[in-house]
């Protein structure tokens, strides 16, 4: 299983220039960017993460081969990418929560394994730009020396590390906009739309169980390990909206604590959230995990599904909100 850690967080823009147009992104009463008029020069294209990160093209691209995360929130947006790597197919063979509503029969799948590429494959898409996610210096599912990807053309590296959930839906839809999205149809203003509201649901949820304590985990039955909030992501902006997760003993720069099953009473918990990832252990498996079955949350039935990659996107991430205010609804605070 692979954790990628994060460093301290970047702090949250507030306005946002659209990379490749002359307009600007405005925040919502809710902190949700919403993109203004689309002035985009008659040459010449750029975008530019919230971390700084820039790419420059001589023309506005038409062709865009993309990471499976990146390629569903532009999917969700109405812009189609041209290939994908990344996560596409469970081993079960189901469609992976990373590639969302992408069609698979019309875009060439590259490469499903983490770190290999063929490069001639990713070629004979003529992509006039690659985009994956970066995780300081390690760019996403692509082998570890990029050098012969970035001839084939640009890299577009979104920076993960150390951003909130919020920044990074706003950086995946100025993408988007940037790439030809109409930010004004209603693919983009019916998920801003959604996640607002399911943000509303989250904080009403909360304010009508303010003790309700929540600890989302990634269990096996070798350890325990406890998510980390102050690194950033889905977690900080849950804790946003009132959910009251543990201050855990990890440093901010990792995402999560690695607990022993000696130790998994550490962190109290009312409602238990367990990583739903495809590479994680699903909880029937944990039902043979003898410490696992005496929590009270686990003994409660207070036990919920933590989808810790969700792509960045409005529609994705209202759905998680939406089920998350759901579960916190439905439980109770327990006695420990």
């Amino acid at each position: 299983m692979i954790f990628p850690t994060a460093s301290p967080r970047r702090g949250r823009r507030s306005i946002m220039p659209v990379a490749g147009t002359g307009a600007l992104v405005l925040l919502s009463a809710c902190g949700t960017a919403v993109p203004t008029e689309d002035e985009r020069p008659a040459e010449g294209w750029s975008f530019s993460d919230g971390a700084g990160n820039e790419v420059t093209l001589d023309e506005h691209p038409q062709r865009v081969v993309a990471y499976s995360g990146v390629a569903s929130a532009l999917w969700d947006y109405g812009y189609e990418v041209v290939g994908v790597f990344g996560p596409v197919t469970t081993a079960g063979g189901q469609p992976d929560p990373q590639i969302g509503d992408v069609d698979t029969e019309r875009v060439e799948v590259i490469s499903e394994t983490y770190g290999e590429m063929s490069v001639e494959k990713l070629a004979s898409l003529e992509p006039d730009l690659i985009v994956t996610h970066a995780y300081d210096d390690l760019a996403w599912y692509l082998p570890e020396e990029v050098d012969q990807i970035e001839a084939v053309a640009p890299l577009l590296r979104i920076q993960v590390t150390g951003a909130g959930a919020e920044e990074l839906l706003a950086d995946h839809l100025d993408l988007a906009v940037a790439l030809g999205a109409d930010p004004h149809g209603e693919a983009v203003a019916g998920a801003l739309h959604d996640f607002d509201a399911s943000l509303a649901e989250l904080s009403a949820a909360t304010e009508d169980r303010p003790a309700l304590k929540v600890v989302a985990v990634s269990a096996s039955p070798e350890n325990l390990y406890v998510a980390n909030a102050a690194a950033g992501g889905d977690l900080e902006l849950f804790a946003e909206h009132g959910v009251r997760l543990p201050e855990t003993d990890a440093p901010d720069t990792d995402q999560f604590e690695e607990l022993s099953w000696e130790e998994a009473d550490k962190y109290p918990a009312d409602l238990l959230l367990q990583d739903s990832r495809p590479t994680s252990t699903p909880l029937a498996d944990l039902a043979d995990q003898p410490t696992w079955r005496t929590l009270p949350a686990v003994e409660a039935g207070q036990v919920g599904a933590w989808a810790a990659e969700t792509p960045y996107s409005y529609t994705r991430y209202a759905e998680v909100v939406r089920a998350l205010a759901a579960d916190i609804s439905e439980a109770e605070p327990l006695e420990h």
